[in-house]
């Protein structure tokens, strides 16, 4: 099977949002919602994809903002794959994608966050060349149930 790892165009949102679905997150809300970076909202906003045939099977979310102190950073979110492919290097392929693109428009750096339930996901970042920069912790307090 012939993958093509390469940005996605208008022309993939069909196979995007049906990509998506199938892992269970709606593509509707990835692309009407932007993080909040840390430089603020991001400036560009662009998806890579992995297709064979007309099928996307692997897709992550590059959002691109401006550190006035130290430049363009990319933060890679909503990285999926096939779980049929999640064994291959796929994963890797899309990252050296991402990486070739940086080197493109001059980024700093990339960033993302995983959670540390991703063990596959975060494997691929490893062998891909990220470095673990620091752990963070969620808390939360609840209080009773709303009604409404």
């Amino acid at each position: 099977m012939e993958i093509d790892v390469r940005l996605a165009t208008a022309h993939d949102r069909t196979a995007l949002e049906e990509f998506y679905s199938r892992e269970g997150i709606s593509f509707q809300n990835l692309s009407t919602r932007n993080a909040l970076l840390a430089q603020g909202a991001p400036k560009e906003t662009m998806y890579v994809v992995a297709v064979a045939g007309d099928l996307v099977v692997a897709s992550l979310k590059l959002d691109v903002g401006k550190d006035p102190s130290f430049g363009l950073v990319g933060h890679i979110r909503h990285f999926e794959i096939e779980d049929e492919l999640e064994e291959t290097i796929l994963g890797v392929r899309m990252l050296q994608k991402i990486a070739k693109i940086a080197e493109e428009k001059g980024f700093r750096a990339l960033d993302t966050i995983v959670s540390e339930k991703r063990a596959d996901i975060i494997k691929i970042y490893l062998s891909s060349g990220f470095k673990e920069n620091h752990k963070e912790v969620h808390l939360r307090k609840d209080f009773r149930p709303r009604l409404f």
